[in-house]
């Protein structure tokens, strides 16, 4: 016999013995041990399902083992549905949404086992609202300039005097905080940040300056007046687009939420998921509060939603392609939005375009 066909033949043998140990060691405890390990779970609703408003799900729970459970709680947020033993293979309960929260819902099923092991199951449902946003186009009514140099990240209007901040860094611009001259488009006064930071947006409350910088996590405070920096605060995540409603700082970071900050501590006070009827609405980017509503620009879409701050529902959304296409010339996409609440008049303009535009809303 030759050498290569013992050894294949030993290594048949080591292989058959240790196979027939891992199939008589297999006890029927080790059954139960491994089954446990899934004592119940959710057969419906299926993860990251999404419903609209007033709609009922139909959740159902699947149990191996009746006899082995101690009970189960069935939850949502702080809301139990369900919490006792059980006695059955199937469980079905109809969930009402009515109530429910725009956009991110939790629903949670919690196993506890005789032998006190405990084990949770999740299901992530999206609510839809169950309105349709009106549309809007938006007509400009008066044209002026703006610098090509400044690529706008916030656009704000106090006591008539226009601000802006700008990012970049580097070759890519400068990012600074600034007060513009309206008829002019002229930069009058300007406060440069360090070349580290990328100046993203702004808004003024009480007199104070609120500056986001991009990947930094850094949120500048200026006197209004004198644009002198007063001090900083810290976040998470990144920052995009900022505004206020009067007594709160309310934030973009480019997805579908929207946080509300004390503007004293900068501290998270709530968040909002931004929604219409068809889906989450991402890329949130500078913000305006505009008569108890968000005005946020969408990212790269030439777009604009209005949103309820207190539903996270977009109630409106401006179509501002034909202002890209005839205002636009060589900058980039549609970024600013700033409203003077002495005349009621809404602007616009983007990144390093040469004009800013009063605009209108006409309802389709």
């Amino acid at each position: 016999m030759h050498f290569k066909m013992m050894k294949k033949l030993s290594f048949y043998s080591v292989l058959i013995a240790v196979l027939s140990v891992l199939v008589f060691s297999c006890t029927e405890e080790d059954k139960v041990v491994t089954g446990s390990l899934v004592p119940a779970r959710f057969e419906l609703p299926f993860n990251n399902t999404s419903v609209q408003k007033g709609e009922t799900i139909e959740a159902v729970i699947s149990i191996a083992n009746p006899s082995d459970l101690k009970s189960i709680k069935v939850y949502k947020s702080d809301s139990i549905i369900f919490e006792g033993p059980v006695s059955k293979n199937k469980m079905n309960f109809q969930l009402k949404t009515n109530n429910w929260k725009f956009g991110t819902n939790q629903l949670s099923l919690e196993t506890i086992t005789n032998n006190g092991r405990k084990r949770v199951d999740h299901r992530i449902i999206k609510l839809l609202p169950d309105i349709y946003p009106k549309e809007y186009s938006a007509e400009v009514l008066t044209v002026y300039p703006h610098a090509t140099t400044s690529y706008t990240q916030g656009l704000e209007f106090d006591n008539g005097q226009l601000y802006e901040g700008t990012g970049g860094t580097g070759a890519t611009g400068k990012s600074m905080v600034a007060k513009v001259d309206l008829n002019s488009g002229k930069i009058q006064e300007q406060k440069l940040l360090d070349e580290k930071y990328f100046g993203e947006g702004i808004t003024i409350l009480n007199d104070q300056l609120y500056q986001l910088t991009w990947q930094e996590h850094t949120c500048f405070v200026y006197d209004k007046n004198t644009l002198e920096q007063q001090e900083t605060f810290t976040y998470t995540g990144e920052g995009w687009g900022l505004c206020n409603d009067g007594n709160q700082l309310i934030m973009s970071d480019g997805s579908e939420r929207i946080y509300f900050r004390d503007p004293k501590t900068f501290g998270l006070k709530r968040t909002i998921e931004v929604y219409t009827n068809e889906g989450p609405v991402k890329g949130l980017n500078e913000l305006e509060y505009i008569e108890g509503k968000i005005y946020a620009n969408v990212y790269t879409r030439n777009k604009i939603v209005i949103i309820d701050p207190a539903t996270g529902v977009v109630t409106g959304r401006i179509d501002a392609s034909i202002l890209a296409l005839d205002y636009r010339k060589t900058g980039e996409v549609l970024n600013g939005i700033a409203y003077d609440k002495n005349s009621k008049q809404l602007f616009v303009t983007g990144k390093n375009w040469p004009n800013l535009l009063e605009i209108g809303l006409v309802q389709e």
